[in-house]
């Protein structure tokens, strides 16, 4: 049975403010959803692999949950945006 790659890689680019991550889709399908800490969505896009670009100019709190939904497959990644000093 093939070994399902779901791991997803996250990063934040504090000068430009965008969140990156890195997910090669298996769908043309996949959609992304950043929770905030009560599990409000507040922002949702299509994955666009192998690196989707989100703009976090409005995103107020620190900890939040990406989570990837690739058909069947579903991948939840917490992340913090720590602040710019």
């Amino acid at each position: 049975m093939p070994e399902i790659a779901n791991h997803i890689r996250v990063r934040i680019d504090q000068i430009e403010r965008l969140l990156m991550f890195d997910y090669e889709p298996g769908s043309q399908e996949a959609l992304f959803d950043i929770c905030d800490s009560q599990g409000h969505i507040v922002k949702t896009g299509e994955v666009h692999g192998p690196v989707t670009r989100v703009r976090i100019t409005d995103l107020e709190g620190e900890e939040y949950y990406l989570m990837v939904l690739d058909g069947e497959v579903s991948t939840v990644k917490p992340f913090q945006l720590l602040k710019a000093v």
